[in-house]
């Protein structure tokens, strides 16, 4: 499985992660590296994430251009936004997910996989 060196998750506006979303976004990270989390607000959507200390040393403004490169995205969230990554201009890839459609779209099982038995 590649291994990003970002990786955010992005939710509505009022709400926050669930455990399992921090869980997801996690499972993307590098095993053994320190993390540092970050927040995006857009008008109707925050993304929640964590860039690695790595990333950050090594992009020109670190967080901030993690910030810059996925802001857009979570500002512009349409119903059909999936998860996506985006490379940053150093090189490294950045993850951001979301689960909206399974939130807009009630009595859905969010957990693709449950359905083998």
């Amino acid at each position: 499985m590649s291994t990003y060196h970002a990786a955010a998750w992005m939710v509505p506006a009022e709400s926050g992660l669930k455990k399992k979303h921090v869980q997801k976004v996690l499972a993307l990270l590098p095993e053994d590296c320190e993390l540092v989390p970050f927040e995006i607000h857009g008008n109707n959507s925050s993304a929640y994430g964590f860039a690695t200390i790595e990333v950050i040393d090594e992009e020109e403004n670190g967080l901030e251009t993690i910030v810059d490169l996925l802001e857009p995205l979570v500002e512009d969230w349409t119903e059909d936004s999936s998860d996506c990554t985006l490379d940053l201009p150093g090189g490294k890839q950045t993850y951001i997910g979301c689960d909206y459609r399974t939130v807009m779209v009630s009595g859905v099982d969010p957990e693709p996989h449950s359905h083998h038995h």
